[in-house]
């Protein structure tokens, strides 16, 4: 079985944890000592379910195998919290952790997600004070869109305009529409459709929402965002969607005392 050396112990309630909170452990994998052979992505996957750093019970991934792994190697996992809610019935947690292997050589070998069930304290109703890091749903898109109603930036920069700005997080998107200044909806779809998306996977929206800088538009030349529909809009709207994102980071606070690493 793989071992695991950690920085700090993996939180194993609901409660414990929190969208964009980060830990960092190694992973040693299974195989004969001295032995020098390849593992395959899979087993990279099953090492992990097996180890240490597993939460709950797995209910699904999807993985990206980017390059070979040795049994000699030691693997570096960085494993970040994009989306963690309830059940229906508040007796059950639904977390998912976007997760990196990296190798010896610090090279990225394998990426993907995994989203488990895991057990709570107390069954209680406690959406609402998740809401501020719960990107791309109704609840997160409403409370932005109060924030954006009072910002002097985000006013002057969509002050002659009408449409609507669509954020993509991973699967979801939250879409806001804008008419001279106001928003006038918020949620996860309008009557009109976006006009624009901005859309990334989650751990790109989690590291930038909660980073220490909005260093969006450097992140958007590296590729790490993309727009869909109209893009003469989204260059007009840039500067908005800056402050947009600037008042994102506020809704989401400060990351520091969660961050594990």
């Amino acid at each position: 079985m793989s071992t695991t050396s950690q920085a700090a112990e993996v939180p194993t309630r609901l409660e414990d944890f929190r969208v964009g909170q980060r830990l960092t452990a190694h992973l040693a994998l299974p195989g004969a000592p001295g032995t020098d052979t390849h593992v395959d992505g899979a087993a990279l996957a099953a090492a992990l379910a097996a180890s240490d750093l597993s939460v709950g019970r797995d209910l699904a991934a999807a993985w990206r195998y980017l390059a070979p792994v040795r049994t000699t190697d030691e693997i570096l996992v960085e494993t970040t919290v994009t989306a963690c809610r309830r059940t229906p019935d508040l007796e059950q947690g639904v977390v998912t952790r976007h997760i990196r292997f990296h190798d010896d050589d610090g090279g990225l070998c394998q990426e993907g997600t995994v989203t488990s069930l895991v057990p709570v304290r107390s069954a209680v109703d406690d959406e609402e004070a998740r809401t501020n890091r719960a990107f791309g749903t109704r609840a997160w898109a409403t409370a932005l869109a109060a924030l954006l109603d009072a910002d002097p930036a985000f006013r002057t920069e969509t002050s002659t305009w009408d449409g609507t700005i669509g954020i993509g997080y991973g699967e979801q998107q939250a879409q806001f529409r804008v008419y001279k200044g106001r928003v006038l909806e918020a949620g996860t779809r309008t009557v009109t459709g976006a006009t624009f998306a901005v859309e990334a996977g989650e751990r790109d929206w989690v590291d930038l929402l909660t980073g220490p800088a909005n260093d969006f538009v450097r992140r958007a030349m590296m590729d790490q965002f993309a727009v869909t529909g109209n893009a003469y809009e989204y260059l007009r709207l840039q500067a908005a969607v800056v402050a947009l994102v600037d008042r994102a980071r506020d809704l989401a606070g400060s990351e520091g005392a969660h961050d594990a690493r």
